[in-house]
């Protein structure tokens, strides 16, 4: 069989000069309004391209506090122009419709997160001389009597929580799992957390930990019936009615189950797992959402959350007694080297070893502008460049764009050179991350 040939459309990431970056902050996109080629990294009298991975850059990626770095310095130029055509223009104008942002998600992939990166901390909202304290308000967990009293009623009789997945949020003791936010990017997926972690389960009469059991947890949605399984496969956070009712909005945050406390429905053949770490996870793959209340003639019995997780803070919030206890409890046990616990300059504590661990997944939300360069058949095909001699094809190994005097106000190389012949239609998608 054949196949359509395919667009000759190159995509560059641009970084914004200083001009750039001050001038789009005075004025409007919209002076994004040219571009120029060049061919600077191009030497023709050598018959050989500059393959992938080998055109110098014109900065370097590190960022703040080890970050991602999108800016670039001043002084950038083209020093060799390509020509528009037989003149001696080097500017053309971008396409129409390049004014137009767009949201970006950027998955930043898996991690897993363990050691001094993954630290615990109890908190006990009756503890009021703690500063400590302070971060049940952080979690927007029950403080007030109000607040508190809705968990001591059933969703029918007050609109409270008592006899939903929720009931167990309402805790005095809270233990706190931090991810340090050099794991994670702007949002942690909360379709996709699983955790390990180590669970104390004997002790000698003096309250000594004698062993441990390990407990996994991972994260999930509510079932609300507001969202087909196909919207779900898309979100990164629970945006159901609950979720609203029980924050009053402001909070992006998944839910934390676990097997080893409750099966999905209490049903041993059902399990948390599924669905886990795949492509659609609600749609293709049956991913387990929370059943908020028991509804006996439908054999429907109401799940148990555990803990919340703050995708955006990067913390887990375990409500459940025998995660609250038992980790803390585990962190004094001396059998295993794992377990063997430090506190960092914050007084939280953290275990050596990685068998306990959490993995997530996270994104990062840009905002994008798509500029459109056109370079068509009988243009850019001569060149500045003083090694170039009639008949050599344009090796391109850059372009900017400018404002319509032609300053240059972000500049993109891409990771190769890109050969323009005569006649050759190519197509430069140049993004700008705002």
């Amino acid at each position: 069989m054949g196949f359509n040939t395919t667009a000759n459309t190159i995509t560059i990431t641009a970084q914004l000069t200083k001009a750039g970056r001050e001038r789009l902050l005075e004025e409007s996109n919209s002076i994004l309004s040219h571009f120029i080629i060049g061919d600077s990294d191009a030497n023709y009298q050598t018959n050989k391209n500059l393959s992938t991975g080998l055109i110098p850059t014109n900065s370097g990626d590190l960022g703040e506090a080890g970050g991602s770095n999108n800016n670039i310095a001043e002084g950038i130029s083209v020093k060799n122009k390509v020509y528009l055509s037989d003149t001696t223009l080097t500017r053309k104008a971008t396409e129409a419709g390049s004014f137009q942002l767009r949201g970006e998600v950027v998955s930043l992939g898996e991690t897993t997160v363990s050691g001094s990166n993954l630290t615990f901390l109890t908190i006990d909202k009756t503890q009021t001389i703690e500063e400590k304290t302070n971060y049940f308000k952080s979690l927007d967990l029950p403080l007030t009597n109000a607040r508190k009293s809705l968990f001591t009623s059933t969703l029918a009789d007050n609109g409270g929580w008592l006899d939903t997945a929720f009931s167990g949020l309402n805790s005095d003791t809270v233990l706190m799992a931090i991810i340090d936010n050099a794991d994670y990017g702007e949002l942690i997926d909360g379709k996709s957390i699983k955790g390990v972690l180590p669970i104390a389960t004997g002790f000698t009469t003096g309250g000594t930990v004698t062993g441990i059991t390990t407990h996994t947890f991972y994260s999930t949605f509510i079932s609300s019936g507001q969202f087909a399984k196909t919207a779900l496969d898309r979100k990164y956070e629970d945006e159901s009615v609950y979720t609203q009712g029980l924050f009053n909005g402001g909070v992006n945050v998944a839910y934390i189950v676990s097997d080893d406390i409750q099966r999905p429905n209490s049903e041993t053949g059902k399990t948390w797992s599924t669905g886990y770490d795949t492509f659609k996870p609600f749609s293709n793959q049956n991913k387990e959402l929370i059943r908020m209340i028991t509804v006996p003639n439908n054999n429907v019995t109401a799940d148990n959350v555990i803990g919340i997780a703050y995708l955006d803070k990067g913390i887990i919030a375990f409500t459940n007694p025998t995660f609250v206890t038992g980790v803390t409890s585990a962190f004094n046990f001396t059998g295993d080297t794992d377990t063997t616990t430090i506190s960092n300059n914050v007084n939280h504590s953290y275990m050596t070893g990685s068998s306990f661990n959490v993995v997530t997944d996270s994104i990062i939300n840009n905002l994008v502008q798509n500029v459109v360069c056109v370079a068509g058949r009988g243009e850019f095909y001569r060149t500045t460049n003083d090694t170039w001699v009639q008949g050599d094809d344009v090796r391109i190994s850059e372009i900017a764009i400018s404002d319509i005097s032609g300053e240059i106000l972000a500049v993109g190389k891409p990771d190769r050179h890109i050969v323009k012949k005569k006649n050759d239609f190519v197509i430069f998608d140049v993004q700008i991350i705002i």
